[in-house]
């Protein structure tokens, strides 16, 4: 039996906008890994609707040299499990999505690449 995914008001309205702009690219499968809604883009995930310290973010792939310019933002912080340093979180709260989609595009050429 599949367990049901139990989101806030504010997560279920973020993963509507995440799945709008993420299901709107070519072939691309929305799926739940550890229990967090992932978008994949062949069988690589390009964002992850996650939560850390009881707040909710979004895992995104992140070109190195973006990197550093991101993280001098409180809303970004490196992704845990994340060796590679190919990844940032951005935290839900106070996310404007015009500017955040082209960060999730970006991840998504990377896991296609």
């Amino acid at each position: 039996m599949a367990k049901e995914l139990i989101l806030d008001d504010d997560a279920k309205a973020a993963l509507a906008r995440l799945r709008k702009i993420c299901l709107a690219l070519p072939e691309v499968s929305e799926s739940l890994t550890f229990g967090n809604p992932t978008f994949k883009a062949g069988k690589k995930a390009f964002a992850v609707l996650d939560r850390y310290k009881g707040e909710y973010c979004i895992w995104f792939r992140c070109a190195a040299s973006l990197r550093k310019q991101l993280l001098s933002d409180d809303a970004y912080f490196p992704a845990l499990y994340d060796k590679a340093g190919a990844a940032l979180c951005r935290k839900l709260k106070g996310t404007n999505w015009t500017k955040f989609k082209p960060l999730i595009r970006a991840s998504y050429e990377i896991a296609i690449a």
